[in-house]
């Protein structure tokens, strides 16, 4: 069950939403834990449309944690026992199979891999379950003994499957005490139809072109069509991953909650330090406050020794595949590079677009890992980005040119540079609360994309969001 399917929309997010209202209208006293019921009972749903078999995973990861963090209380070392075997449950799933697969190539026996599929966002589960256990033994929060807050804070069905990750300390206070404003619900209803309109109308189109790129790579392409198909996927990855998140945000406000923002236009960045601050920033904090300052940060110890493990740790958190870990060894590269380099003369004076070129590009090629997940394509692709080995495709860069891929980069091109400017941004805002005639072009624009957003459901096939694998 994805966002922008009508399966979604039909029997999960309509129907929480009717009896979750309902219910906030009533006078009850127990209404706030009636409609954290309800919203568990729609997370299970959510969950196990992708099989009923992983809502027993995820029952087990929420009582076998509930247990821990009480008996924590007592012995702060079960806690402890309770992170690594939140690791192992995370290395089974996303790691054993990697495991095995070297062992087979060290050995050269023909081990069997085993037949494990994954339960939906379990990286994001293990994350969420991890923060818990060391916020109580650290003494950053008490343990939990509600087990209906606690279950709703692991399976809230908005950020279950990709995130942003919400620490326990913050999202617990508001399973017991919020309410649903009229104006925070406009304000995430509005946030969903971007979010949606980011993935449907514009990283859906983008993977078009990006899977048409990509499905050809063994016949060879031309150079123009290689650096075209990163521009695209690029830009696919951001609206795709960037549209959850909306979508995420937008639905925790409908509901009364409030999620940090998990973008901030990170393709504006300067550098790669800059693009972590702005990207997926919830997993950002997640390894600065659980992995970076304990091992001691920039006070303690080797700084750039530190700095290169978390990202090295980001890359094995992304996958079971090589790839993803040299994509964490880039970036932990450049940030140890970065970090050398911040405070001399002559880095300071380097321009700021230059800079930002070059951001961009190690970002957009380092992305590669995600489309293609052989180490040995991934550099055949960097070869016919500089013309080696570029074959005899039928298929040109004026091929894939077409009227509708140019409208939708240069208008992504425009958003990003254009509400990137805090000015600008800051402007926006101003508006929003202050003129009638900006709201009703503002409602008049996001009525047209929700119309849209209905068309192209309706009649394209849906396109799976990619960090659903992660």
């Amino acid at each position: 069950m994805v966002f922008h399917s009508f399966t979604f929309l039909y029997l999960c997010l309509i129907p929480t939403i009717i009896l979750t209202l309902l219910v906030e209208k009533t006078k009850w006293k127990e209404k706030l834990k009636i409609q954290n019921v309800i919203l568990l009972c729609f997370s299970f749903l959510f969950f196990s449309w992708s099989g009923v078999n992983h809502l027993f995973i995820l029952i087990g990861l929420i009582l076998g944690n509930y247990i821990i963090g009480i008996l924590g209380e007592k012995v702060k070392r079960v806690l402890l026992l309770g992170v690594i075997l939140n690791i192992g449950v995370l290395f089974y799933f996303k790691y054993i199979n990697l495991l095995i697969e070297t062992l087979d190539y060290i050995i050269h026996r023909e081990l069997e891999p085993f037949d494990i599929l994954p339960p939906l966002g379990i990286s994001f589960i293990i994350f969420q379950c991890i923060s818990y256990l060391l916020d109580v033994y650290f003494g950053k929060a008490k343990s939990c003994h509600d087990l209906l807050s606690f279950s709703l804070y692991i399976a809230f069905f908005p950020k279950l499957s990709q995130g942003p990750i919400v620490k326990y300390r913050d999202m617990f206070p508001q399973n017991q005490k919020r309410e649903i404003i009229y104006y925070n619900f406009v304000q995430g209803c509005e946030r969903f139809i971007i979010g949606l309109s980011k993935k449907v109308l514009i990283a859906d189109v983008l993977a078009t072109t990006v899977s048409d790129i990509f499905s050809h790579l063994e016949g060879g392409i031309d150079v123009g069509t290689a650096w075209l198909g990163v521009l695209c996927f690029s830009m696919q990855l951001y609206m795709d991953f960037s549209g959850y998140s909306d979508m995420a945000i937008g639905m925790a406000n409908m509901f009364g909650f409030s999620f940090d923002e998990n973008f901030n236009f990170p393709y504006m960045s300067c550098s790669i330090s800059e693009f972590w601050r702005r990207w997926h920033i919830s997993l950002g904090s997640w390894f600065r406050e659980y992995l970076y300052i304990p091992l001691g940060g920039s006070r303690e110890g080797n700084v750039y020794l530190h700095l290169f493990i978390v990202f090295l740790v980001t890359g094995v958190w992304h996958g079971a595949a090589w790839a993803y870990i040299l994509w964490g060894v880039l970036h932990g590269i450049c940030i140890v590079i970065e970090r050398y380099c911040m405070k001399k003369e002559w880095y300071i004076k380097i321009p700021s677009i230059l800079k930002w070129a070059v951001t961009f590009l190690i970002v957009s090629i380092g992305w590669l890992a995600f489309q293609i997940p052989s180490v040995s394509s991934i550099l055949q692709y960097l070869k016919y980005m500089i013309g080696i080995g570029t074959g005899t495709s039928a298929f040109s860069v004026v091929y894939y040119l077409t009227p509708k891929l140019i409208a939708v980069l240069v208008i992504t091109g425009i958003g990003i540079v254009t509400l990137g400017q805090e000015a600008v941004w800051r402007k926006f805002i101003e508006l929003n609360t202050t003129s009638r005639i900006f709201n009703i072009i503002k409602y008049v624009i996001l009525f047209i994309l929700f119309y849209l957003c209905f068309l192209t459901i309706v009649s394209v096939n849906y396109v799976p969001f990619l960090y659903f694998q992660f």
